[in-house]
């Protein structure tokens, strides 16, 4: 690849992702959204945050065949559920966190 097909590229990548993100700022008070839509975007970013967060605690990569495994007794999954348990007890962020930190690290150290 050439050097000026690489800015052709560059710039068209650029022009797309700004007409896919400008498209509902530019015509926004004009475009309706459902209540129903509106509803389910509600989630959007949890499942998002969901989607990029759970492989990361649920598998680690073997580091002789680079294949993903699951484990039960990952230190991980450990901090994940004492996380939820903190939340759904204290609703708090600052607890969530660290109820999450305290077990990962007394799981890393015993197990």
């Amino acid at each position: 690849m050439s050097i000026f097909e690489l800015w052709i590229a560059f710039f068209g990548l650029m022009l797309m992702t700004l007409i896919a993100r400008g498209f509902f700022l530019l015509v926004g008070s004009k475009f309706h959204i459902s209540e129903a839509a509106q509803e389910f975007l509600r989630y959007a970013p949890t499942a998002a945050l969901i989607a990029i967060v759970l492989p990361e605690v649920i598998f680690s990569k073997d580091a002789n065949s680079q294949l993903f495994e699951l484990h039960l007794f990952f230190p991980q999954i450990f901090g994940v559920i004492a996380a939820v348990i903190g939340f759904l007890l204290t609703k708090s962020m600052l607890a969530t966190i660290f109820f999450g930190m305290l077990a990962f690290t007394a799981a890393r150290f015993l197990i």
